[in-house]
This record gives C-alpha cells, structure tokens and sequence, in this order.
C-alpha cells in the first residue's frame, strides 16, 4: 500500500544499502533507499512545521515503509541524508533521490523499490541495520508500506518503563500555547517528550533520546518556544535532578535563563 501528499515526523529511519544496474548508464551500481519505522509519525499534507504544530495530532505510521519520494520542506533531510550519504543520494528537483555512483543520474523508486525493501528484511534478521536516530521531517512524502514484521520492536512511554519528570509551557510562532512534556526511563537511561496542546490532548510523541541535548535540539526544531518549567512531582529529588540537568543542557545549547 502507497500513503501519498502526507507530512512524515520521525527519529526510526534506517539507510539500506542496495545493488542495482542503473537504468541511466547500465553499470551496476551501488545506492541506498531509506526505510522508516513504526514509531514514524504522519500528519496531513504540507503539514506546517512551524505553525500549525500546536494544533494538528500526529498520527503513528505502525508499520516500516519504504520511502518512494521525499518533497516539500526538506532542510534536515538534506542535512542527516544527503550530506552524510552523499554518494548514495542527492538532492535533486526539490526533493530527496537516490543516486547511480557513475554517473550522478536518479535511480527511479521502482527500479529500487524491492532491492531496498528485501534488504531491510534480511539485514533485519541479522541485526544489522542501524536506527539513525535523528529527526528528520518532510512535508510531502509517498511511502510503501511493508506487510508483516521484522525483529524490530517499538516500545510507548506508558508501557516502556518511563516515568515523567517534567512539564514545560512552550509557544508557537503564531503564540499559541502547549506543553512539553519530558520522560525518562531509568532502566534503559532513554529520555522521551510529548507534546500536547492547551486543551492537553498530545499531539506528538517522540522518544530514545540519549540525552537532554538533543531533546532541546528537536524541541527548536519544531519550531516551539519555551517560556517555563515545573517539576512532574515537587518534592521529587529526581525531578529537581531533572531540572538542574535540563537547564545546563539549555545554556550548552546557548538558550539564557530570565529572571
């Protein structure tokens, strides 16, 4: 099944090494196609990343899809994609493609399609393919979705042993208020966040982080603000911990406290 014209929200992406004779040049060639994971969120079309973030719920993939076409607002795909894999994919005709290593042409989704899928199952198998594990979004995707599962399993924060720490007040461009919310699971030592609106129904939900940093970094990169901060349980020495350790992430990341 194709999912056309849907905006993608995901930290579960995996790049899949495949072998295929470019249908440009002839030589067999190696690329990659990118595979996403059930954790993977959608939301509808040219979805606004910065605007309309507070408003919108995201809804979770539930199953590993093959990428067949990345468009629209594309910067980090670029940047985590593109720029780290550069001889596999380019950017090209305002989106995402994968490459023939010869000859720099395009290598049409169908012609890849299944080398990347097979390739996902069976490195899978193995435990041999590697969750990227950084945030990537895009406003315009097509995906095919595989059927049936691979050894990979996606745990939520209510059934995956974490515990909520903090609460943050965020705003969007538009000044609309929500809700950060920040979890952690001792036993794995993985942070989480969700995102809920003023009304409090969550909109988003993204976790396995390793640590507070790079929830800041996803939290701008979502395009929210935050304007305060309160411990989930006041006399809870592990939430105040939780405090101290996420202001010192803030300042590293060059964010200044107000008084």
């Amino acid at each position: 099944m194709t999912t056309q014209d849907r905006s993608l929200l995901t930290k579960e992406w995996y790049v899949v090494p495949i072998s295929v004779d470019c249908s440009g040049c002839g030589a067999q060639t190696r690329s990659g196609g990118i595979v996403v994971g059930p954790s993977s969120l959608m939301n509808t079309a040219s979805f606004d990343l910065d605007s309309d973030n507070l408003k919108s719920p995201w809804g979770k993939l539930e199953s590993f899809a093959f990428v067949e076409s990345v468009a629209g607002r594309t910067e980090n795909v670029e940047r985590f994609i593109a720029n780290r894999y550069h001889s596999m994919f380019a950017m090209k005709d305002g989106g995402l493609k994968s490459i023939c290593e010869h000859c720099g042409e395009n290598l049409p989704a169908p012609l890849i399609r299944v080398a990347a899928m097979n390739g996902f199952v069976r490195l899978g198998q193995k435990r041999l393919v590697n969750n990227e594990g950084v945030m990537i979004f895009s406003s315009k995707v097509a995906l095919t979705e595989f059927h049936g599962g691979t050894w990979i399993e996606d745990s939520g924060l209510r059934d995956g042993g974490y515990a909520l720490l903090l609460l943050c007040d965020a705003e969007n461009g538009r000044g609309e208020t929500g809700l950060v919310e920040i979890w952690h699971n001792v036993a794995r030592n993985e942070y989480a966040m969700a995102i809920k609106a003023h009304e409090g129904d969550e909109l988003l939900q993204l976790a396995f982080y390793e640590n507070l940093e790079h929830i800041v970094d996803d939290v701008a990169g979502v395009g929210l603000v935050l304007t305060q901060m309160h411990l989930a349980q006041d006399e809870s020495p592990y939430c105040k911990l939780a405090r101290d350790l996420f202001f010192e992430a803030l300042k590293r990341s060059g964010y200044e406290q107000d008084d």
